[in-house]
């Protein structure tokens, strides 16, 4: 009879996880959860910042092919620019998300559809920057490495 005894006792310990073995798993496992979690959400806004600023680059370009369609002069300003002159007919801003602000000089674009070139600085409301530059005559936008106070 008392062999009995030692295999109940025996079944009885070897009979699945303790409650505090579960407990450290399940934290390991959210924490590991939580610190992806960050990692993906501050991926996302990159990127999603980047194609926004890359939109709004590539605008420009659109805007100087419509220049040479009105065969008009155009303007191209910032929030930073000087007024330009009242013989320009066409004054265009980016078309950025809202609170979204640009720095920079105004691009000026020729009736030929000939840009002059420029930079203009785009900030997003978190403060992250994007700097690109146009280069004459075909105002194709280049980001520059990095802007002041760059967060990207």
């Amino acid at each position: 009879m008392p062999c009995t005894n030692l295999h109940t006792s025996a079944a009885q310990t070897n009979g699945g996880f303790s409650l505090m073995e579960v407990m450290v798993t399940l934290a390991i496992i959210s924490i590991v959860v939580s610190l992806t979690t960050a990692s993906l959400s501050s991926s996302l806004q990159s990127a999603r910042f980047s194609s926004q600023s890359k939109a709004a680059a590539a605008e420009v370009r659109n805007y100087r092919a419509k220049a040479l369609l009105l065969g008009q002069s155009a303007v191209i300003v910032t929030d930073t620019s000087d007024p330009p002159d009242t013989a320009i007919a066409n004054v265009w801003h980016l078309s950025l998300p809202k609170g979204w602000r640009t720095e920079g000089e105004a691009i000026a674009l020729t009736p030929s559809g000939m840009c002059l070139g420029g930079r203009i600085l785009m900030i997003n409301p978190q403060g992250r920057r994007a700097l690109y530059d146009f280069s004459a005559p075909e105002c194709r936008p280049l980001r520059v490495a990095a802007a002041t106070g760059d967060k990207n």
